[in-house]
């Protein structure tokens, strides 16, 4: 039931949603538009706990993954200030912190969600056919857990193949999706799966902010 209950809510979020490239610089990367989050999200959000939103992003030239690059952003109500704290991290790239005033800039946001710079074009087939997929997780995991993998990627953040540019914290994020698709209890009950239309690098005619 429960695993029933997951599915029908990432049908129903990815049902209008829609993953675009986005090229910043000569870095590609996705904007996600039109997600349905849960109801309950606005509430979370103003809790004054944090809640994560994981993004597992790919390449895909046809069936081949080429690239994979993942990224966190984290969502912070200061109850004090009445302010969202939005961090984001990609994978071992110092975190960006932007602040926003008030839940309808925070839902602005969510609403066209860009992730800038996943990818640097040039390491791309430049002349072929490419296409982007997107997964995404809400809040996946305990939050005790989830200080225990971050203390562990911090200690053991390493590159393992440079050229298929997967790392050692991208290791970390492709278990949390592999549980979840397992229907572990580790699983969040929010996930979509989004593939964009394809792409050349070699003459991005996507947008380019």
């Amino acid at each position: 039931m429960r695993r029933a209950w997951a599915l029908w809510l990432m049908c129903a979020s990815a049902a209008a949603a829609t993953l675009s490239p986005t090229d910043t610089n000569g870095e590609i990367g996705v904007r996600v538009e039109g997600l349905a989050y849960p109801p309950t999200l606005a509430r979370e959000l103003e809790s004054g706990l944090t809640n994560r939103l994981y993004l597992r992003v790919t390449v895909l030239d046809g069936p081949a993954a080429l690239r994979v690059s993942t990224a966190e952003i984290a969502i912070r109500y200061d109850l004090w200030e009445q302010i969202f704290i939005v961090t984001r991290t990609v994978d071992r790239a110092p975190a960006e912190t932007r602040k926003l005033a008030n839940l309808t800039e925070m839902n602005t946001y969510l609403a066209s969600l860009h992730v800038p710079q996943l990818f640097a074009a040039r390491s791309l087939l430049a002349n072929r056919d490419l296409t982007l997929r997107a997964e995404l997780l809400l809040n996946p995991i305990g939050r005790e857990k989830l200080r225990m993998i971050r203390k562990w990627v911090a200690e053991n953040s390493t590159t393992v193949n440079a050229d298929q540019g997967i790392s050692t914290s991208n290791t970390v994020f492709n278990r949390i999706f592999e549980q979840y698709a397992d229907g572990s209890d580790l699983a969040a009950v929010w996930r979509v799966e989004l593939t964009s239309p394809p792409f050349r690098p070699a003459a991005p005619a996507y947008e380019g902010r």
